[in-house]
């Protein structure tokens, strides 16, 4: 399993070969070398043996050879270094850097007048470095070399520290071969969290460059070497510009707070020992250097900035030109389009007018309809009045009716009771005719029916009458 150099196995993902540990935010190699293969038995077969100098260093990784570098890296990279070292330890103090390659730094600072060695992992790059310079170097790794504890002043690893498997170990062991106030000088990539692989592959980014995930086990963000070097000890650091900014931190490390010196200290110290002025000479032309490589890059950057201006120039006046080409077809559409409008303008006048006479008529016609309105409203209450009389009316002739349909009901009843009677009658008078008719005869008969038809008669017209 892999675990960070905190000791966490809690991982976010960044990318198949590399890992963002959870607890400190460092970028953590997934398959890293262990440190068995780290270390050269074999110059001509192990990681860091002589292939790692040469054939690694130019066809895997484009840089230049060894061979190269022992010359370029003195004038750019190691005269970067010493303006930064000096300004924490003087000439005469004794320095080692680990991981020293061809050993030109370390020939420099003897050059400055420092007691100053190197080591390095492969006794081919060890050799080379002592017949190049004439400089002693050791075959590491440091934890084997017979050093004295609190012996050395400033011990430097110059892209060191991202290689080691275990960077606690071996920077608590340089810790113990420091003097009490001893400085670690240490140049190392930067990682920032918040970097996201897939944003780098897109924009191409410097940081991809140490992506070696066989070889830089641990990338480092500022926070967490700050942790690292707090919890071994050395709790106070100070950041300084790293020559490579785009991708690299640059540091300084101790147990005790940093003591610097002033440029006129560093000079004066400079001038006192043998190759001091031509030490300065050196670090003045590197700082003429970086001046007129300042100004080139502030007037590249002029340049930039007036091709970008001038191009946006050209895209402006020729936006410009489309817009008063548009601007013109418009003028002459809306002039079109104002014609048109007078032609409205006069037909609607021409309407407006009609219809103001035509309103002052409908004013007219309006009047004269409120007035019929008004009367008719006048009669409608009026015939109102006389529906609710003839209601009322009605109300009581139905009344009225109602009565006299019972009284009439009750007529009926009376005349049917007398018709009823009047039969009865009939049959009575009918059988008394006939016994008239055989006691006094037919004349006498029709006499006294007569008489009795007539008192009957005159007695329902008197019941008829009565109310």
């Amino acid at each position: 399993m892999t675990t960070c150099w905190c000791g966490s196995t809690e991982f976010l993902p960044f990318s198949v070969e590399y890992a963002v540990c959870g607890a400190c935010g460092t970028l953590v190699s997934l398959v890293g070398l262990t440190p068995e293969e780290l270390t050269v038995s074999d110059d001509e077969a192990d990681f860091y043996g002589k292939a790692y100098w040469l054939e690694h260093q130019s066809e895997d990784l484009r840089f230049p050879d060894i061979y190269k570098r022992a010359r370029t890296d003195l004038t750019e990279r190691n005269l970067h270094w010493l303006k930064a070292l000096l300004k924490y330890r003087l000439p005469g103090s004794k320095v080692m850097e680990l991981g020293c390659s061809h050993g030109s730094f370390v020939a420099l600072l003897r050059h400055a007048g420092f007691e100053a060695s190197g080591v390095e992992m492969s006794p081919w790059v060890v050799d080379f470095g002592k017949k190049t310079f004439n400089v002693p170097i050791y075959v590491g790794p440091v934890e084997n070399l017979d050093i004295p504890e609190g012996s050395v002043d400033v011990i430097a690893l110059m892209d060191v520290m991202e290689h080691l498997p275990d960077p606690v170990a071996t920077l608590t062991h340089c810790l113990k071969l420091l003097k009490p106030d001893g400085v670690l000088l240490i140049q190392t990539p930067q990682f920032k969290r918040e970097m996201k692989y897939t944003e780098l592959l897109e924009a191409n980014g410097a940081f991809l460059e140490q992506l070696k995930s066989d070889e830089h086990l641990f990338l480092f963000t500022a926070e967490s070497a700050t942790r690292l070097f707090r919890q071994i000890g050395a709790e106070h650091m100070q950041f300084e510009p790293a020559i490579f900014s785009r991708y690299d931190m640059f540091f300084a490390v101790s147990r005790v707070p940093l003591q610097t010196h002033a440029p006129q200290e560093v000079e004066a110290a400079l001038m006192a020992v043998p190759n001091g002025r031509m030490t300065l000479a050196l670090l003045d032309l590197r700082e003429r250097e970086l001046a007129s490589e300042s100004d080139r890059i502030a007037r590249g950057e002029q340049i930039e900035t007036l091709t970008r201006m001038v191009k946006e120039s050209e895209a402006d006046r020729a936006a410009r030109g489309e817009q008063i080409e548009t601007l013109s077809r418009i003028i002459k559409e809306v002039e079109a389009d104002r014609a048109g409008r007078g032609e409205q303008i006069e037909t609607l006048s021409r309407i407006i007018k009609e219809v103001e006479a035509d309103r002052a008529g409908r004013g007219e016609q309006v009047e004269t309809l409120s007035r019929i309105i008004k009367e008719v409203e006048a009669d409608r209450a009026r015939r109102n009045e006389q529906i609710y009389r003839l209601i009322a009316r009605l109300a009581t002739a139905e009344a009225d009716r109602n009565a006299k349909t019972e009284s009439v009901t009750a007529l009926a009843s009376s005349v049917d009771k007398l018709k009823a009677e009047t039969a009865a009658r009939d049959e009575e008078i009918h059988s008394l005719e006939t016994d008239l008719r055989r006691l006094f005869g037919h004349r006498a008969f029709r006499l006294l029916a007569k008489i009795a038809r007539w008192r009957e008669a005159k007695k329902l017209e008197t019941r008829i009458k009565q109310p």
